[in-house]
């Protein structure tokens, strides 16, 4: 019996180090297939293999700090900082470019602030409106751009709706989440009141892009826009959409149809588990 014990043991280590050499290979070619330099594709293979490794043996969620390009990281965790660094910085996202050095960006859903870290790294002149109704994610948001001193960055504790006023908001309990939303099939069990404005009272001027990620609210922030005609007054759009949420009908043609009627092209990426299922759908949509 002791014999058995013993091989069962080993069995599930050979399992592990087998899922731990996967993860590496993925980082990896993740790495070699960016457009980083060849010192910065190394600096990321390591910054995510060491996540990997340190979220293993790390005890429940806690703050952490991790240095990457120069930057100083606060996250919540190692899995949700090795996430975040993997869809932003590796598979590139809101990978974008523009005319001039100075770019407009607005961040709805700003989480912890990678995403603007991402474009702060690209283009480190622009200025940045940023986004984010969860008090979790909006303290290491302001302790990521004051730690790393970044210049034009507006921070606002606030979510972004159709009306202005007070909202629902649903999140986890859990700090180091990456959903919260107007939405309670997208947040969590943990019911609180934010405060919300129209994105359209953000656009009085032009700016060359918005990126959105809040978790389903996308809908009615972009029939606001169109109904006011500040969809206008961005020349690009990166929004996660968030296609058959609980399973509703399918939608994704009448929020397209916003940009279409206001001269917008647009790609979109997304791929599925299974037919029929909850998928997020990536859309860059521009002029």
């Amino acid at each position: 019996m002791l014999h058995l014990a013993h091989c069962a043991i080993k069995i599930s280590d050979m399992r592990g180090i087998i899922k731990d050499i996967t993860e590496f290979i993925r980082f990896t070619i993740f790495a070699k297939r960016s457009n980083f330099t060849f010192k910065e594709k190394l600096e990321i293979l390591r910054v995510q293999c060491s996540n990997h490794l340190r979220n293993k043996f790390s005890k429940g969620d806690r703050e952490i700090t991790q240095k990457l390009f120069g930057f100083t990281i606060s996250a919540y965790s190692y899995h949700t900082l090795q996430c975040l660094i993997r869809e932003i910085f590796l598979l590139k996202d809101y990978h974008c470019d523009f005319s001039h050095p100075t770019p407009k960006i607005i961040d709805c859903g700003a989480n912890i602030g990678i995403a603007v870290l991402y474009f702060k790294k690209r283009f480190p002149e622009c200025h940045i409106t940023a986004f984010e109704p969860n008090p979790n994610a909006f303290r290491l948001l302001e302790k990521n751009v004051r730690q790393n001193n970044l210049k034009n960055v507006t921070l606002h504790n606030i979510g972004v709706s159709d009306t202005a006023g007070t909202v629902d908001f649903f999140m986890s309990e859990n700090k180091g989440t990456l959903l919260g939303s107007l939405l309670k099939e997208r947040g969590g069990s943990n019911q609180i009141t934010v405060d919300a404005q129209p994105l359209s009272s953000f656009l009085a001027s032009p700016v060359d892009l918005i990126k959105m990620d809040i978790e389903g609210a996308e809908t009615t922030v972009i029939q606001e826009l169109a109904a006011s005609s500040t969809i206008q007054n961005s020349t690009q759009f990166i929004i996660e959409y968030h296609h058959k949420i609980k399973g509703e009908p399918s939608k994704l043609s009448q929020f397209l149809k916003h940009f279409e009627d206001n001269g917008f092209e647009y790609n979109i990426r997304a791929n599925y588990v299974k037919l029929g299922g909850f998928q997020d759908v990536l859309l860059h949509i521009y002029k």
